[in-house]
């Protein structure tokens, strides 16, 4: 049975490689969140993991690309944040809900709220790959606005352009609560940014449902 020790050393290396993979963005995140982005080098990073320097570049190409695997991450999280939210009694109900989810995410990750949205630079290879990944985040949020656009539940509108308007909303609420502000108004900017999108969502015929 020679195969059964290869199989386990393989998955333990796979496993150490990715805790190793964590401690690098754990340091980043921390030396970003003191240094800024601009005033942080990798060699600042590895300082912060305990890591030789070469180390760092076995896992990641440039100071670029891990500030990209941390807006992936971020991403991560705002997609498990509104899309594990209850469906609500009503259309208001569901947006406040799934809206409460992604502020408290938000809350609990100022680091990378500000890091993700101050360094987005337009134009950029990043920036590519940042809105790459958020296509394909969008895809569940576009096909369940198309099935409640068939439904009727929600109004007849391109459920592609619904999503990027939606985000665009929830985004700039995220921004001026979080990141131009402190977070102590940030349950006034989630209200407000529930009331528009159920405002935007409801059916021409239909009335606006309280939570």
């Amino acid at each position: 049975m020679p195969s059964a020790p290869i199989l386990d050393r393989g998955e333990r290396a796979e496993r150490a490689r990715a805790a190793r993979r964590e401690e690098i963005l754990a340091a980043a995140r921390r030396v970003f969140a003191a240094r800024g982005f601009r005033g942080t080098t990798i060699a600042d990073i590895a300082e912060d993991a305990g890591i030789a320097l070469g180390t760092i570049y076995l896992y990641f190409p440039s100071k670029d690309a891990i500030l990209c695997a941390l807006s992936e991450r971020f991403g991560e999280l705002m997609a498990q944040a509104g899309g594990r939210a209850p469906v609500g009694p009503t259309l208001a109900a569901t947006v406040y809900h799934r809206i409460a989810r992604i502020f408290a995410s938000c809350a609990a990750n100022r680091d990378l709220v500000r890091l993700v949205v101050v360094n987005a630079d337009p134009g950029t290879e990043i920036q590519r790959r940042m809105r790459a990944a958020e296509d394909m985040r969008d895809r569940p949020m576009v096909r369940e606005l198309a099935r409640s656009i068939d439904a009727g539940l929600v109004r007849s509108c391109d459920p592609v352009i619904a999503t990027r308007l939606i985000n665009g909303v929830v985004s700039m609420a995220v921004y001026q609560a979080f990141v131009l502000g402190d977070g102590e108004q940030a349950d006034e900017f989630r209200d407000a940014c529930a009331e528009m999108i159920t405002a935007y969502l409801q059916p021409a015929s239909g009335t606006v449902g309280g939570r």
